[in-house]
């Protein structure tokens, strides 16, 4: 996350099988993926954005009586920003655990250090990694109100971080902890059932940054709880994934042509509503299409735009004049290879004019599916759906501060709209549908215009457990 993008109170035995055998909420899965996994679960906490002394430390007693204001249960500490932050922890735990605080510590990985990335590291321990798991098992040892801890922007250094890696990293930790619990930080777009089926053995749950709505948060749940591996109506390709020239994900139904329709001038229309989650300015790799027996009548490229839903209309009058009926298709297709490119293309709100369909997107028998390459499909029957057989605790990460908010919903970045999306994320959490959330950077200071609206909505949506 860089410095512009980046909490356990349970010491007690007895809180911890009270954590650990607590009733579920909504469909959640008993089924954790570790037994540590348990204790991850309803937390409300908040990350970095430390309150510091002139002299650069941070003020240990002012975080703690701010984060008591915020009616948070937990706090991610973040060691980078300066190399006493190790020490300073050690101040901030005891009196974190007099006022009922949890704490998780925060790492950031090789892509956020040198020599990749400026000139801070997080000390002291630097890049060594199995290091930092048993130093950090030691200190939970002595403060058991430590108890869990963070890498960010863990897949994007995946290369480093294998399973392998991290089973070592857990290991090292938990011959001195077992209880300590380990999340990697991934954004939504990240998660998808090759992670789940890589990781899931080795990790606690995982931290998801940044959703754009309800319906992000929802597809994030249903993968991590075996539920589905893509959304009905959805295409998508991962991320760090090769694909080549003319691999593509396609899905397919036959439509009649209505008789007046089949010879006469009156126009035939398709409509449906559409997003994808790439807005960014590369371009060239990935298009979205509309076929017509075969043919490319309606297409975009996947890059640009905006995030949010739109409607779309497109005439197909000339391919389906004199015809009885025809295959309609669409189709995500990549006119050049890519290496690290992830995206998914929703589609809803299918309808026709003068034509008469067999299936909306929402039904998955009538679709008849084709692809070549990673690509994967909400669509058709043989739809992976899942079996519920596992639960990725899931911790969902919304920012609190303006840059961030600008950079990943756009303006206005108000405290109001900030406050929209943390109540969006609450909201999913008493439905079930995560296990906690965490404000990315909430301004702490006494004028910020920010946390009282936070407070207010932590306070009225309860503090976890």
């Amino acid at each position: 996350m860089q410095t512009f993008r980046r909490c356990w109170l349970c010491g007690l035995a007895a809180l911890w099988a009270a954590c650990a055998s607590a009733p579920t909420q909504g469909e959640r899965p008993v089924q954790t993926t570790s037994g540590r996994g348990s204790l991850v679960l309803d937390r409300l906490a908040d990350y970095n954005s430390e309150l510091r002394r002139p002299d650069g430390r941070v003020d240990v007693d002012a975080m703690v009586k701010r984060l008591k204001e915020l009616g948070v249960t937990t706090y991610y500490w973040l060691i980078w920003h300066a190399p006493t932050d190790w020490d300073d922890l050690q101040a901030f735990l005891p009196k974190a655990a007099e006022a009922g605080l949890e704490v998780w510590v925060y790492l950031v990985p090789p892509s956020e250090s040198p020599p990749q990335y400026g000139t801070l590291y997080g000390e002291p321990f630097r890049l060594d990694y199995g290091r930092w798991a048993e130093e950090i098992a030691r200190l939970s040892l002595r403060h058991p109100n430590l108890t869990a801890w963070v890498i960010d922007d863990f897949y994007a250094n995946h290369r480093l971080f294998t399973p392998a890696y991290v089973r070592d990293m857990q290991a090292r930790a938990h011959r001195t902890n077992a209880r300590l619990a380990f999340l990697p930080l991934m954004y939504f777009d990240e998660i998808n059932r090759r992670f789940v089926d890589d990781y899931r053995e080795v990790i606690d749950g995982v931290v998801v940054a940044y959703p754009q709505d309800r319906e992000e948060i929802e597809r994030a749940w249903a993968v991590l709880n075996d539920q589905a591996a893509a959304m009905p109506g959805e295409f998508s390709f991962p991320s760090d994934t090769p694909s080549e020239a003319g691999d593509f994900v396609m899905a397919a139904q036959p439509a009649k042509v209505l008789p007046a329709d089949r010879y006469r001038l009156r126009c035939c229309v398709l409509r449906f509503r559409e997003r994808d989650t790439f807005t960014g300015p590369t371009a060239g790799y990935h298009f979205k299409q509309l076929l017509i027996d075969g043919a490319v009548v309606w297409e975009e490229d996947a890059a640009g735009g905006a995030a949010a839903w739109r409607d779309v209309a497109v005439d197909v009058t000339s391919a389906v004049r004199g015809k009885a009926g025809v295959n309609i298709a669409f189709r995500l297709f990549d006119k050049k290879g890519v290496s690290n490119f992830p995206v998914r293309w929703r589609l809803s709100g299918l309808e026709a004019e003068g034509l008469e369909l067999a299936a909306d997107f929402g039904s998955r028998g009538p679709w008849q599916v084709d692809r070549r390459g990673a690509f994967e499909s909400g669509f058709g029957p043989a739809t992976k759906k899942g079996e519920g057989r596992f639960h990725v605790p899931f911790i969902v990460m919304t920012a609190g501060v303006e840059y961030e908010f600008r950079l990943r919903h756009g303006d206005p970045a108000t405290p109001d709209r900030i406050a929209q999306w943390l109540r969006l994320c609450l909201q999913s959490r008493r439905d079930g549908k995560c296990d906690g959330v965490v404000t990315y950077c909430l301004d702490k200071q006494p004028q910020s215009p920010t946390f009282p609206l936070a407070r207010k909505l932590f306070a009225e949506f309860g503090g976890g457990k």
